[in-house]
């Protein structure tokens, strides 16, 4: 008898750990609160670290654009259309938004002016909104 305690016990230890260890992956994480600055490259260039001109055939290819740092490392912006990206394909931007990992997710995109150092309001989120609010 006292062999099935043992055994009983040992099974809740284990079904306890596993759900201590699983309720971590169940809840949703916030992301951290960035604005960053670097420039809209495609995805396939900059991850086969290849150096892609600025011209059609180039933008045509690409799947996907990212925002790459000066010092290499490129972030995904999913809920910018492909459009969006395009747009600013090999500029220079400021991007602010939730940052979850690799994913930036954007709440308002700037454009650098190279010349004076200012930026020009582009895509924000907030008139997204008041455009599908007003339909």
């Amino acid at each position: 008898m006292k062999s099935v305690t043992r055994s009983g016990s040992k099974v809740l230890w284990v079904a306890i750990f596993f759900l201590v260890m699983a309720l971590p992956a169940t809840q949703v994480s916030a992301g951290e609160k960035v604005q960053l600055e670097g420039t809209l490259k495609g995805i396939k260039c900059t991850h086969y670290k290849v150096e892609c001109v600025d011209s059609d055939r180039f933008i045509d290819m690409e799947p996907d654009f990212v925002l790459v740092m000066p010092n290499g490392e490129y972030y995904f912006l999913p809920n910018l259309s492909r459009s969006v990206k395009v747009r600013h394909a090999h500029r220079k931007v400021v991007v602010q938004g939730e940052r979850n990992g690799q994913e930036i997710w954007v709440d308002r995109l700037d454009e650098m002016d190279g010349k004076k150092r200012k930026t020009q309001s582009s895509w924000d989120w907030s008139r997204e909104d008041e455009f599908w609010e007003s339909r």
